[in-house]
């Protein structure tokens, strides 16, 4: 799988023209939500996208504490000394690497959702800005089909409804 979700990421940037720091940031979030589903909600988890090694890697944060009265989020001071820094003082914050877990069907599922919406919505975005200053303009476009008394005409990248109050009376339109 090296560097394959890099070019995977590429590839939906070049063809659905956004930004490849969008893609990034909706596959971590999508990460970070499967994570929770399995290893709870409570925790703290982080995501950041490695282009060197071409996948996403998960760190959970964990508070330098005296006593532990949580072990999932805190550490001793001790323990942050020896395996993070050994300058490290009581109320600092580490990241803490997560192995890399399956994450099985049902989050994988949950995943890949969470990117299709973030994508879609990306897109959403774009031709929102591409339109929204172009309001009474005229725009040439392709019949595609008839809803009651709408017409669906394409206009390259998406489709745009024409209302019945604004056609011309007595137009015939045809696909």
């Amino acid at each position: 799988m090296e560097f394959q979700l890099s070019r995977v990421i590429d590839q939906v940037s070049r063809e659905k023209q956004i930004e490849r720091e969008v893609i990034v940031g909706a596959i971590e979030e999508a990460m970070v939500q499967a994570a929770h589903r399995l290893l709870g909600a409570e925790r703290q988890i982080e995501a950041q996208f490695n282009a060197e090694i071409g996948e996403v890697e998960l760190f959970e944060i964990k508070r330098v504490v005296d006593v532990v009265a949580d072990p999932e989020s805190e550490i001793t001071l001790e323990q942050a000394r020896a395996d993070y820094d050994p300058e490290a003082e009581i109320g600092d914050e580490f990241l803490g690497k997560l192995p890399q877990k399956e994450f099985g069907r049902i989050g994988a599922q949950a995943a890949k959702q969470a990117i299709i919406q973030k994508v879609r919505d990306a897109e959403r975005e774009i031709i929102y800005n591409e339109f929204k200053d172009r309001k009474g303009e005229l725009f040439s476009g392709i019949v595609q089909r008839f809803e009651r008394r709408n017409i669906i005409v394409n206009l390259g990248r998406t489709d745009a409804i024409l209302p019945e109050r604004e056609q011309i009376p007595r137009e015939r339109y045809r696909q």
